[in-house]
């Protein structure tokens, strides 16, 4: 069993946030077990990084920068230009291996985008698709059996820094420093998510960008709370039990929460996001003293019923079924999910909100974790080395950024066929959310906007919540970074850490059970793995 936090939120953050078990990430040594080192101080990453070259082509209507999160558009430009004057494919199939979070599309012959796709690519793509909790397990296999596709999502497996040189093929050449302006979409993406990608003083893989748009924050149906007399804010944990209770009815069948909101309790009580330094080391969040009051409120409203009883089952599509049909009006989830929400929303009228944490006491505002800089690496296998410029070139065909013609295509289809045109902003159909669901974001991606023109007021909502949290939001001060033993134990210590938190919300097993199982996790390999990322935080400085 896990928590939500653990495998359901896990899932919603792989949706648009930040895969920390999946992303290819800068390694600390491995030296003697053989294959390339992860030994990456900044010096070395220095002298291959590619350079930043962004993407100026299009003004936004609200500017991001200042706030450090994406730029806010209202609606496409009218005439977005072709960004790519020849298809970059070589006619020869180009094979991929990554994940998805939403269900498979139809095939190939079935599939009027995917046709579409081929054309503009100028090769027929063929794509394995896995469900991304079940991907790293699948990624093992694929890697065991020398069956990776020409381009390959990494997956969260140990030994990544030897497995990238067996199996990826060496890009610095083609990327590091200047060299990466042949392809100016992947030029474009941000400098701090290539050291994602550098093991051993080479580049092996191509950033997916995300940063804080994959920040988990509360959703709230504001429509229904509206309709209460109720305001989507909270102003400490005693409010914000107040309103699950308000919100819940079970003789409507309805409970506040979708899952159980651990994160969002955890940052009532300021806990570090991952990790934070003290006194030159690195101590986990799980260590946090206040655990014993965040489980006393979890387990609170989950006695109460203010979660839904199935919080702890069934797929990540639940919770947001759970809270699009108003059975849960409350669901913890990445920024990135927003457009998501609108497209399978049940009634037109469904109005979004975003609750910002309180602290517990309701002294102040609480820290929400910012979302890591990249939900994933996506390499290139050593088998199509011969064609590395063409599948460079297809990338850089993905990563084309927002107000080009290959974005459009890429998110929305063609128009008349998967979306039409309302007032300048295209809303997919039925066909198009279908059709397009073949993982291209999570074979190569541009930065993140945000735009969604299925609600114009969603838009600049989403902004301003952004534009509220992110600045106070924690960092991960070892995002990036590569811990062997976190790639090989950790998997399984904090699945078995969370199994106890699971426990202790739903009155299996008493409080006292959790500083008992953090000393084991800590003993199981938590301690090793603090040791080597204070190392790699140390190199990177």
């Amino acid at each position: 069993m896990k928590t939500p936090d653990s495998r359901l939120s896990r899932r919603a953050i792989l949706a648009g946030g930040a895969a920390l078990g999946m992303a290819g990430v800068v390694g600390c040594s491995n030296e003697g077990r053989g294959g390339a080192t992860g030994n990456n101080d900044e010096a070395t990453r220095t002298q291959v990084r590619p350079v930043y070259v962004p993407y100026e082509g299009v003004k936004p209507d609200l500017s991001g920068a200042e706030f450090n999160i994406p730029n806010a558009f209202l609606k496409y430009p009218e005439a977005p230009v072709d960004a790519i004057t020849e298809p970059p494919g070589d006619g020869k199939p180009i094979s991929v291996t990554t994940y998805t979070n939403t269900p498979i599309p139809p095939k190939l012959e079935q599939n009027t985008f995917w046709q579409e796709l081929n054309k503009q690519a100028g090769s027929p793509i063929t794509v394995s698709l896995t469900p991304s909790v079940d991907y790293t397990q699948k990624f093992a296999t694929a890697v065991a059996g020398n069956k990776l596709g020409d381009i390959f999502m990494v997956g969260g497996i140990p030994q990544v820094p030897q497995m990238l040189a067996a199996k990826a093929v060496d890009l610095t050449p083609h990327l590091s420093g200047d060299n990466i302006k042949k392809y100016p979409f992947l030029a474009n993406l941000p400098e701090a998510g290539w050291n994602s990608c550098i093991f051993g003083g080479k580049i092996y893989a191509i950033p997916i960008p995300r940063g804080a748009i994959s920040s988990s924050v509360l959703y709230s149906r504001e429509d229904m709370l509206e309709a209460q007399g109720l305001k989507a804010e909270v102003k400490s944990s005693d409010d914000f039990i107040e309103l699950c209770k308000s919100l819940s009815d079970k003789r409507k069948n309805r409970f506040a929460l979708a899952t159980a909101p651990t994160q969002y309790v955890r940052n009532m009580f300021a806990m570090p996001n991952g990790w934070a330094e003290e006194g030159g080391k690195l101590v986990n969040f799980r260590e946090h003293e206040a655990h014993e009051a965040v489980f006393e409120i979890l387990n609170q409203l989950w006695k109460a019923g203010y979660i839904h009883p199935d919080a702890y089952s069934g797929q990540n599509q639940d919770m947001k079924v759970r809270f699009n049909n108003g059975s849960s009006p409350l669901v913890l989830d990445t920024f990135s999910g927003w457009q998501t929400y609108l497209q399978t929303r049940v009634q037109e009228d469904t109005r979004i909100a975003i609750i910002p944490p309180p602290k517990a006491d309701g002294s102040g505002v609480g820290a929400t974790w910012l979302g890591g800089h990249v939900i994933g690496t996506v390499a290139v296998n050593k088998n199509a080395e011969d064609r590395i410029e063409t599948i460079l070139a297809y990338l850089n065909f993905l990563a084309a950024p927002f107000g080009t013609q290959e974005y459009l295509f890429r998110k929305y289809g063609l128009e008349g066929v998967h979306h039409k045109m309302e007032d300048g902003k295209p809303v997919l159909n039925d066909k198009g959310f279908s059709e397009t669901q073949l993982g291209l974001s999570y074979q190569a991606d541009g930065p993140w906007t945000i735009f969604l023109p299925e609600d114009q007021e969603s838009t600049e909502s989403c902004f301003n919540a952004m534009k509220e949290i992110i600045p106070n939001a924690l960092d991960n001060p070892v995002t990036g970074m590569y811990s062997e033993t976190d790639r090989r134990k950790g998997p399984q210590i904090n699945e078995a850490l969370d199994d106890v938190a699971e426990d202790i919300i739903t009155g299996r097993k008493p409080i006292s059970a959790w500083a008992s199982a953090v000393k084991k996790w800590k003993t199981d390999g938590g301690d090793q793995i603090a040791e080597e990322f204070t190392k790699a935080l140390a190199e990177s400085r």
